[in-house]
Order: C-alpha cells, then sequence, then structure tokens
C-alpha cells in the first residue's frame, strides 16, 4: 500500500530524521526505527506487564487476588455475567487517571481478568469487558479530549462535563448490550462456563499462599492511582511514569517473597519467569503492534482518512445526517487503522467548519465525533490495547472485535442522539 501510494504520487513523507536517499530503503528504515520507538516507550510497559503477569503465576499471587477477591463476590457466582460488566463504570474512572488504553488493558488484564475467569465467565468475555473499560476518552489528561477541546475553542474541564451528560447514561446501555453480546457469543461458539471446580482447586492452592499475596498482583494499578497527576489523592508532589511502578512492585513483590520461601536463592529463582514473559510478549504482542503500525501507514498514504472526510462535505446532507456521517466515519477510521489518535486528529480539524456551515453548536457535533473515535479503537483488531490484552489472555483479537463492533457502533449512533438531548 505504501509503495502504490508513491507510485500514485499521494504518499505523505516518511517521519524520519534522516534520508538515505532512496525510498525503498527509506521505508525498511522506517520499519526499524517503528521498532525502536515501540520497544522504548510503550514497547517496553507492555514487556514489563508481559513478564509481571508471569512473575505473579510462578509466585501463586494470582490465586491469592482470586481467592479473596471471590469471597465478597461469591454472592454473584450465579451471574457471572453481570459480574463482569460490573468492572465497566470502574475501568472507565480509572480511564481518567490513566489516560492510555494500552497501559489501563495491560493493568486490567493483570488484576481483574483471573478474578472475572474464575467467577465462570470465558476468557473472551473477561477481555471484551476490559476492552470496554477503555472506549471513552474522557477528561482533562485525554490527548483526544484536548484536542477537540482546543479545536473548538472551549474550555477542558467545561468540555469534560458536557462528556459526562452523554457518558454517564451510555455507560449503563453499554453494560446491558455487552451482557446480551457476550452471553450469545459463548453460547454460540459452545464456550461454556468455567467449571466450578476451578473454585475449588484454588482454595486448594491457597493453603500454600499467603492471602496477603493478593495485593501483590494490583500493586501497579494502585500505585498509578495514587501516584496519578490527575488524581493525585494524598498530594505528595509525586508524580512517576507506570513502567517504573511496574518494576517496584516487582521489587516489593520480591521481598514478599523472600520473606516466604526463606531462600534467597528460591527468590533469585524466581526471576526467571518476569525475563521468559517480556520475551514472549516481544515475540508475539511488539512484533504484531509494529505490523499494525504499518498497516495503518499504507491506509492513510493511500488516502483512506482524507477520503471519507472529504466525502461528507459532498454529500450535502442536513445537520444530523452530517453529525452520523463523521461520528460513522471516525469510527471507521479507528476500526480499520487501529488508532483513535490518529484518526480523530484527521477528521477533527473539520468540526468547527462543518458546525458553522450548518449552524450547529460545535461541541454537540465534537463530542460524538471524539469519543467515536475511542470505540472504533476498541472494536478493531489490531488496535495496540486489544492485540495487547487479547495476547496475554491467550484468545484471539479477531473475537473480540466480533463481539465488540455492534455494541459499540450502536453506542457511537446513541451519542448523536444524547449530544441533542443533553447537551
Amino acid at each position: 500500500m505504501f509503495f502504490l501510494a508513491s507510485l500514485l504520487g499521494v504518499s505523505k513523507p516518511l517521519e524520519m530524521d534522516r534520508s538515505s536517499g532512496l525510498l525503498f530503503f527509506d521505508f525498511f528504515s522506517y520499519v526499524i526505527s517503528n521498532f525502536t520507538g515501540r520497544i522504548a516507550s510503550t514497547g517496553l510497559l507492555i514487556m514489563l506487564i508481559g513478564g509481571y503477569v508471569e512473575y505473579m503465576k510462578r509466585i501463586k499471587a494470582n490465586d491469592a487476588l482470586i481467592y479473596v477477591s471471590m469471597q465478597p463476590l461469591s454472592i454473584l457466582k450465579q451471574y457471572p455475567y453481570l459480574a463482569a460488566v460490573m468492572i465497566i463504570p470502574i475501568g472507565q474512572i480509572l480511564f481518567m487517571a490513566t489516560p492510555s488504553a494500552v497501559a489501563l488493558g495491560l493493568l486490567l488484564i493483570t488484576t481483574i481478568y483471573p478474578v472475572l475467569v474464575s467467577l465462570g465467565v470465558s476468557r473472551l468475555t473477561a477481555v471484551s469487558v476490559i476492552a470496554a473499560c477503555t472506549v471513552f476518552d474522557m477528561g482533562p489528561t485525554s490527548q483526544n479530549a484536548l484536542v477537540a477541546a482546543n479545536t473548538i475553542d472551549t474550555d477542558s474541564i467545561i468540555y469534560f462535563g458536557r462528556q459526562l451528560r452523554v457518558t454517564l447514561p451510555l455507560t449503563i446501555v453499554m453494560m446491558g448490550l455487552l451482557y446480551i453480546a457476550n452471553k450469545y457469543f459463548d453460547r454460540k461458539d459452545e464456550v461454556g462456563l468455567v467449571s466450578s471446580v476451578r473454585h475449588s482447586d484454588i482454595q486448594e492452592l491457597i493453603k500454600s499462599t499467603p492471602l496477603y499475596f493478593a495485593l501483590l498482583p494490583t500493586l501497579p494499578l494502585l500505585f498509578t492511582v495514587i501516584f496519578s497527576e490527575s488524581i493525585n489523592l494524598f498530594h505528595f508532589g509525586i508524580a512517576v511514569d507506570i513502567a517504573p511502578l511496574i518494576l517496584i512492585s516487582l521489587l516489593i513483590s520480591a521481598i514478599a517473597y523472600l520473606f516466604r520461601s526463606r531462600s534467597l536463592r528460591q527468590t533469585f529463582a524466581s526471576f526467571t519467569p518476569f525475563w521468559i514473559g517480556m520475551g514472549r510478549t516481544f515475540t508475539s504482542v511488539i512484533v504484531l503492534i509494529v505490523c499494525a503500525a504499518i498497516f495503518a501507514l499504507g491506509l492513510m498514504n493511500l488516502g483512506l482518512i482524507d477520503m471519507m472526510a472529504s466525502l461528507v462535505q459532498l454529500l450535502g446532507l442536513n445537520s444530523i445526517f452530517v453529525i452520523i456521517l463523521m461520528t460513522v466515519f471516525t469510527f471507521a477510521s479507528s476500526l480499520i487503522t487501529g488508532s483513535g489518535v490518529a484518526s480523530f486528529t484527521a477528521i477533527s480539524g473539520f468540526v468547527p467548519e462543518f458546525a458553522a456551515n450548518f449552524d450547529i453548536a460545535a461541541i454537540n457535533m465534537m463530542i460524538p465525533v471524539q469519543l467515536s473515535a475511542g470505540l472504533g479503537r476498541a472494536a478493531s483488531p489490531i488496535a495496540i490495547v486489544i492485540i495487547a490484552i487479547s495476547e496475554i489472555a491467550g484468545v484471539s483479537p479477531f473475537d473480540i472485535a466480533r463481539r465488540n463492533i455492534l455494541p459499540f457502533l450502536a453506542i457511537a449512533l446513541m451519542l448523536v442522539a444524547l449530544s441533542y438531548i443533553f447537551i
């Protein structure tokens, strides 16, 4: 796609520090720079999370978390799908504190995923609802929300308040839609509930594991919330990225394991799964992420996003249909490219002009368009967050997309209606 776009003369310049002088070589240099860029930022975080997940399995901290979590949640054993969708509003709150879909998805796959599976839902259902926790890009720390507010010259806090008016009722609707969708697909795919023997197995395993180990898988999430700049619960004046917090959590976990095993040799040996987990994550997740980025580059160089935006201008429809088309186009762009930021950034600049031409309040158009980008990303099989959490859970990202695409598209269309009613 990239070379075809070059032959047609429509390709955009590659973002590189230095050109080799030949486009053919530049493309492969871009692939290498994409690898190094991913590893240095998001890739390293994903690898650390993958290693931490393996370490938690090695010291049986996941079993402790499941056992402890099962006690208050035992009331929901008969309603596992209800338990699954109940994490969505909690996840949305956390998403405002951790405005990275990849980071939050990986943190939830470490902490919430094993609990949901032990309650009885399928792995696909658990990953589906975790993906749903990352659909609404909201709050002053959201990159897309800041771009949207600046584009229409609105204060970010006011914009956030308007977002809440539509996202609060739609979160409840989304819970209901995913409850129905996942139950339907589990029945259709003949993915039965996890056997209750699983619970008794965990109770047997937990006899050899201290209950305080249940805190260890949650440490990265707890530290992220405590030291997040947007929450700042205790006003420590400390702001730390997630990657160092994972290493700090690993150190604390290792000390806890040392007290339990009372063997320095066993403690050092327990790190082996951590490194293996990092390597396994690189060979699967990072490679897939780079492939998805190159695929998105090809689509954008062929002018897909520009074509979709121009089409809206040519159709000449009334205001409500313009908003619907813009919302659906943004959703489709995120779905195809796997990036909510790229698709929304390309389309957002058209919103003020369209709003002025059709005498619509710019914020009424911007909010459904902006929020639909996150919905499309969470339904895309090539989105980084979907690839990452699916690989760690051992499920297909395409199966997750199949479950989420219709509920999320329905939510995107409801955004248009609610933007007229509540904004």
